[in-house]
C-alpha cells in the first residue's frame, strides 16, 4: 500500500505542480515574465505524463529494469480475442452517450459534446492511442496502479476507486481558462470518468492486462 500512496502522491503533485504552472504563465500580460508564456503546452504536456513517468520510476527503484521493462511489454500485449478489439473501440462512445442521457434525465437539456465534428473527435482519440494515449496516463492507472488496488481490494471496487481518484486528477483544469474542461460539471465529469474506469478494467481483465486497447480519454471532447 506504501508504494501506492506514493504513486499517487507523486503523481498529484508533478501534475497539479505543472498544470497550475501552466495557468500562472498562459497569460503574457499577466505574467512578470511574458516570454515563460510560451512554456504553456510543454508544462501541459508534462503533467499529462506525469502518471506515466512516475509509474515508470517507482518501479525502477522497487523492481530495476526488469520490472520496467515487464511494465512497458504490455504496452504491446495485442494477442487477445477480437471481440475486445471491438469493444475497445465502441465503449467509450456507449459510456458517453449514457452520460449524456442521465444529464437528459436530471437537467432536461442534453450537454455539449464539443465543437468538433464526431469524426475529427473520433480520428482523435485513435491517433492519441497510437501516438501516446497509453504512454500519458494509462502506464501509470491501468499499468501500475490498477493492479495493486485490485490485490488489495478486488478488480471492481479498485475499478470505482481509480475511477474516482483519477477524476480528481483532472481537478485544476476545471478552473483555468481556456482548457476544454474549464466551467464544466465536475460530478458529471466524475460519473464519466468513474464509469470509463470500470470499463477499462473490465478490458484489462479480459486482455491480459494488456494497455495496448485503452483509449485515452482526455483526447475526446468533454460533456459540459
Amino acid at each position: 500500500m506504501r508504494s501506492l500512496l506514493k504513486f499517487f502522491s507523486l503523481t498529484y503533485a508533478v501534475t497539479w505542480t505543472c498544470f497550475i504552472a501552466a495557468a500562472a504563465v498562459s497569460d503574457p500580460a499577466a505574467s512578470t515574465v511574458p516570454a515563460l508564456a510560451g512554456f504553456r503546452g510543454p508544462l501541459f504536456l508534462l503533467g499529462t505524463f506525469a502518471p506515466s513517468l512516475v509509474a515508470l520510476w517507482v518501479t525502477s527503484r522497487a523492481e530495476g529494469g526488469a520490472g520496467t521493462l515487464a511494465l512497458l511489454r504490455r504496452l504491446f500485449e495485442w494477442r487477445v480475442a477480437a471481440r475486445w478489439y471491438v469493444f475497445a473501440v465502441g465503449y467509450m462512445a456507449a459510456i458517453k452517450l449514457a452520460v449524456a442521457l442521465v444529464y437528459r434525465i436530471a437537467t432536461g437539456a442534453w450537454p455539449r459534446f464539443g465543437d468538433e465534428a464526431w469524426y475529427i473527435i473520433m480520428a482523435a482519440t485513435v491517433l492519441s492511442t497510437v501516438l501516446g494515449g497509453q504512454a500519458g496516463e494509462e502506464i501509470g492507472w491501468r499499468g501500475y496502479a490498477l493492479p495493486r488496488l485490485a490485490a488489495r481490494f478486488g478488480l471492481a471496487p479498485a475499478s470505482v476507486l481509480l475511477g474516482l481518484i483519477w477524476a480528481c486528477w483532472h481537478l485544476p483544469l476545471f478552473f483555468i481558462p481556456g482548457v476544454d474542461k474549464s466551467g464544466q460539471s465536475f460530478p458529471v465529469y466524475a460519473l464519466q470518468v468513474t464509469a470509463l474506469s470500470v470499463a477499462m478494467a473490465w478490458l484489462y481483465g479480459h486482455s491480459n492486462g494488456s494497455l495496448l486497447y485503452h483509449f485515452e480519454e482526455a483526447r475526446w471532447s468533454q460533456l459540459d
